[in-house]
């Protein structure tokens, strides 16, 4: 059966920065992902934050970090995993068991909430045996 997967904050920042040494893997994820080729794909909600506060501490303003969000949720066939709960309940036994960083756990819940499968390149993921990495550069 076909993992659907979810992106981590890695591919995000990777799109929308063009000097990103990943930028040209995450725009031909996307391009899949737009084109259907790569269907079911969500972004978890805690991925939007994570991403508000790294933008944030790099000074850019609200608005700018808005737009980006809004440009994001926009993709057609690109859903989003809702920051429960579970999830978070879930993100810190992963925490505990595997050492993840806090986004990490929550991204690497969220993925195991939706289907067992995340997109990134950051090799502590591959530390939670029951989530499936997907690396973009392969896809």
């Amino acid at each position: 059966m076909r993992r659907v997967p979810v992106i981590e904050l890695d591919m995000i920042l990777a799109l929308l920065n063009r000097a990103d040494k990943l930028h040209a893997a995450a725009s031909r994820l996307f391009e899949k992902i737009i084109s259907g080729e790569l269907s079911n794909v969500s972004i978890p909600a805690s991925a939007y934050l994570e991403y508000e506060l790294v933008m944030r501490s790099r000074g850019y303003s609200s608005r700018g970090i808005v737009d980006d969000i809004i440009s994001l949720r926009s993709i057609p066939g690109l859903g989003e995993v809702p920051l429960t709960s579970s999830v978070l309940l879930s993100a810190s036994r992963l925490r505990e068991a595997y050492g993840l960083t806090y986004f990490d756990s929550l991204h690497a819940s969220s993925a195991l909430h939706h289907d067992g499968a995340i997109i990134s390149v950051d090799g502590d993921y591959r530390r939670v045996p029951m989530l499936k990495v997907m690396d973009p550069r392969e896809l």
